[in-house]
């Protein structure tokens, strides 16, 4: 059996590079200050000492220039993992993301394979204003052929790299910054998870939770509230938003019937409103009140503590809206 240690996710996370460092040679790490300064958030502290800067490489500003090396370097065989300094920067790279990354292997051939892991420190909880506080899986989610993996925990958070490097596609690994610092227990031997595979935190019957990256601590909590009150709540991390674990999403709310997704980016068009459509097609039967949806609020997230707390769903928020549904 396994043992395991209580580790950070940026532990978790920095081991899991490491791994893939040392176990496949054409496997490199390029981003901004990622080198001697160790990352944004000190992720590839001391990395560079043992794999050198032919590994691990510090580029310009320019995450549009990042992403276009790494997608050609993908294409003649290597396997870069990129680091954007914030997720909100990556606006800056959509074009090589949507146009190429994402595309290139579909339009011209397996031989032209682009298999590339983009990391990049995301959402709120840091009171960094609105520029660099955003997650963008719910706009991501509208493109074909990528991968999209939120984990909420250092387990997770290493296991969804190595299952991102197993996938052998374009992977995005949002990573909550909030999370860096949190501690759980992590393998000895860290083992991949396979992308589109979800987990059941906690089993109930009255009502679904799902939800992923830093709101499955919320969702939790909620559900102990809950459970004071003889709700019992079935709380579903998704761990990886694209692609969806629908068969878990189902079988949960099949047996509850009342439903609410908890997501980090607004809810229009986000990741709720695709469980949403998914829930409508294969299980309005088994609906016993309307699927809620939980997310961050339609506006500019401002630097306040106090305004950005209300900008994004809170375990108190997720506890009312459950009530409601139970009173429906």
């Amino acid at each position: 059996m396994s043992t395991t240690r209580q580790i950070s996710m940026s532990a978790a996370i920095r081991e899991a590079l490491t791994t893939l460092l040392r176990e496949h040679e054409e496997v490199f790490l390029i981003g901004e200050d990622i080198g001697v300064y160790g990352g944004a958030f000190k992720i590839t502290r001391g990395i560079v000492d043992e794999f050198g800067p032919e590994r691990i490489i510090d580029t310009p500003i320019s995450e549009a220039g990042i992403v276009s090396v790494a997608a050609g370097a993908a294409l003649m065989g290597s396997r870069p993992i990129i680091e954007i300094m914030f997720m909100d920067f990556m606006a800056l790279a959509f074009d090589g993301i949507i146009n190429v990354a994402a595309k290139w292997q579909a339009t011209y051939g397996d031989e032209f394979a682009t298999p590339l892991i983009i990391r990049a420190p995301a959402g709120g909880g840091r009171n960094y204003g609105p520029t660099h506080s955003q997650s963008f899986e719910g706009l991501l989610l509208n493109v074909p052929n990528l991968a999209i993996c939120c984990p909420s925990n250092p387990a997770d958070a290493a296991g969804l790299l190595l299952g991102a490097y197993d996938a052998a596609t374009t992977v995005i690994m949002v990573e909550h910054k909030v999370l860096y610092a949190r501690q759980g227990p992590v393998a000895e031997h860290l083992q991949p998870v396979p992308l589109g595979q979800g987990a059941r935190l906690r089993r109930g019957s009255d009502i679904s939770l799902i939800a992923y990256g830093r709101h499955v601590s919320a969702a939790l909590q909620a559900a102990e509230i809950l459970a004071a009150e003889e709700v019992q709540a079935d709380v579903i991390d998704l761990r990886t938003v694209k692609p969806l674990d629908t068969s878990l999403i189902l079988d949960s709310l099949s047996n509850t019937g009342r439903g609410i997704s908890i997501e980090e980016s607004p809810v229009v068009g986000g990741v709720g409103a695709e469980i949403s459509a998914v829930i409508m097609a294969s299980a309005f039967e088994y609906l016993e009140a309307p699927f809620a949806r939980l997310g961050a609020a339609e506006q500019v997230i401002p630097c306040s503590p106090a305004l950005e707390s209300a900008c994004f769903p809170s375990v108190d928020g997720i506890a009312a809206k459950a009530r409601e549904l139970m009173s429906y």
